[in-house]
C-alpha cells in the first residue's frame, strides 16, 4: 500500500486513524485512535438544530416544503467553477451550519477502463468548497487521498464524513479537515468486521451510534458504536423481504426509520467490479428484481417498504427534520426527479421535475431551504462532458 498523509491503523475490528504511520496491505498496526484534544464544536451542533427547527416545523405551515408541487426553480448561475477544473463526476454533497457547501467530485477518468482497477485513481483535493452565492472558497482536506468516493456528510457536530466506496473506508473528519476516524482498510476490500466491499452511505443513530451502507457489492448495513467498534450486521444479498441489492443510500428520518435506497445489484455491478471482488452470479440481474426504498428500524429489523416514492432506479435518500427528500426515475428521459415527503404523514408535499440526471445525493442548506444535488454522468442526460459540469446544482425558491 502506498504511503497516506493520515495511514490508517487496525484495532478490534475498526480502523482508525493516527498521523505519520505506514501501513502495509496485511499489516494491521495494534494501536489506539489518536484523540483530538479541545472542545468539541458543541456550538454549532446547537445552532444547527435551532435553524433546523426553524426551517422544517413538524406543524402544517412551518415547513419549508410546503404543499405545493414544482415550486423550486434551478439557480443557472450556481456555482461559478475555478478555472482549469473538472467537476464531471459529482458524487457527494453536504452544507454546514453556516451554509458552506461541500461537494466531493471523482476526477475525470476515473471510469475510463472496464474492467476497473480502481487503485489506479488514487487522488488528493477531492472536497470542494462553495457558498450560497457559488463563490468558490477553496478545497477542504487537501491532503487527503480517496480513490472513489461515493457521498459526503456533515454530522450534528460538525464532523465531515467521506464515504469512498472504492478505497472501502469511511473517514470521519474535524471541522479544520483533521481526520479522527478511519474505517475499513485503505484499497483492500473483504466483509468482516473491518473491512467493507464499496461502502456508499453513513446514518447518524441518537446516541452516537452510525449506520454504514456497504452496500454496493456486500449488501449489508453495519452498527458502529460512537469510537467505530463493530456492534451487528444486517442483510444479505437479494430480493424478498429484508434482503438487499446495491445499498446506494441510508437515512433516519423523523420518526427514526432507517431508509434505505435499494437497488437491483446485476445492472450496477458488471462494470465497476474487479474480478474475484464478488461472486460470478451476482453479475447478473435478480430475476424479477425491482428496485425499492426499504424500512429498518434502528435494531436493524426489516419493517417492510417505503411505498411512498417509487420507480425503477430508487437511488438517494435523505432526511432533514421533517422532510425525506427521495431521488428515483425521473418524468424525462435520463433524468431523475427529486420527491419531497412530510415524514409524519408519509404524504408528497412537492416534487422537483428532473432535478437532474442522476440525483446522486442531496444536501439541505437549513437557513435558506435550498436543495443542492450532486451527479453523477452528466453526459447520459444529454449534456457533453466539460470542465463545469453540471455535477453540482442548486435549487432554491
Amino acid at each position: 500500500m502506498h504511503r497516506r498523509p493520515n495511514a490508517t491503523v487496525m484495532t478490534n475490528g475498526a480502523t482508525k486513524v493516527r498521523a505519520d504511520c505506514e501501513t502495509s496491505d496485511h499489516r494491521p498496526m495494534e494501536r489506539h485512535m489518536r484523540r483530538r484534544s479541545g472542545p468539541r464544536p458543541e456550538a454549532v451542533l446547537v445552532a444547527l438544530a435551532i435553524i433546523v427547527a426553524g426551517t422544517l416545523g413538524s406543524g402544517a405551515g412551518q415547513s419549508h416544503a410546503q404543499d405545493n408541487t414544482g415550486t423550486y426553480r434551478l439557480d443557472e448561475s450556481w456555482p461559478q467553477y475555478p478555472l482549469g477544473s473538472q467537476f464531471e463526476m459529482g458524487s457527494g454533497i453536504a452544507v454546514d451550519a453556516r451554509g458552506i457547501v461541500y461537494a466531493i467530485s471523482r476526477d475525470r477518468d476515473h471510469w475510463a477502463g472496464h474492467p476497473l482497477s480502481m487503485t489506479r485513481y488514487r487522488g488528493t483535493g477531492s472536497i470542494w468548497m462553495f457558498d450560497r452565492s457559488g463563490t468558490y472558497l477553496g478545497k477542504f482536506a487537501e491532503d487527503q487521498e480517496f480513490i472513489g468516493p461515493h457521498s459526503l456528510y456533515i454530522d450534528g457536530e460538525g464532523f465531515v464524513w467521506v464515504v469512498d466506496r472504492d478505497g472501502h473506508q469511511v473517514t470521519k473528519l474535524t471541522p479544520d479537515g483533521t481526520p479522527v476516524l478511519t474505517l475499513g482498510e485503505y484499497g483492500t476490500y473483504g466483509n468482516d468486521e473491518s473491512h467493507f466491499n464499496g461502502p456508499t452511505g453513513v446514518a447518524f443513530l441518537p446516541g452516537g451510534d452510525f449506520v454504514v451502507a456497504d452496500g454496493y457489492w456486500n449488501s449489508r448495513l453495519v452498527w458502529f458504536d460512537a469510537d467505530g467498534e463493530f456492534l451487528k450486521q444486517v442483510g444479505e444479498y437479494g430480493n424478498g423481504p429484508g434482503q438487499l441489492g446495491v445499498v446506494h443510500a441510508v437515512a433516519l428520518d423523523a420518526r427514526g426509520r432507517l431508509l434505505v435506497a435499494n437497488v437491483c445489484g446485476g445492472a450496477l455491478h458488471p462494470y465497476v467490479t474487479v474480478r474475484g471482488q464478488i461472486a460470478e452470479e451476482r453479475l447478473q440481474p435478480i430475476p424479477g428484481c425491482t428496485s425499492r426504498f426499504d424500512v429498518f428500524n434502528q435494531d436493524g429489523s426489516y419493517e417492510g417498504p417505503w411505498s411512498v416514492v417509487g420507480g425503477t432506479l430508487t437511488l438517494s435518500i435523505a432526511a432533514y427534520g421533517n422532510r425525506i427528500f427521495a431521488g428515483t426515475t425521473g418524468s424525462e428521459r435520463g433524468r431523475q426527479d427529486l420527491v419531497i415527503v412530510n415524514a409524519e404523514t408519509d404524504t408528497v408535499v412537492d416534487i422537483i421535475r428532473s432535478a437532474d440526471v442522476y440525483v446522486h445525493q442531496m444536501a439541505l442548506d437549513p437557513t435558506s431551504g435550498d436543495i443542492y444535488v450532486a451527479s453523477v454522468y452528466p453526459e447520459h442526460g444529454g449534456e457533453s462532458r466539460g470542465p463545469e459540469g453540471p455535477s453540482f446544482v442548486r435549487w432554491t425558491r
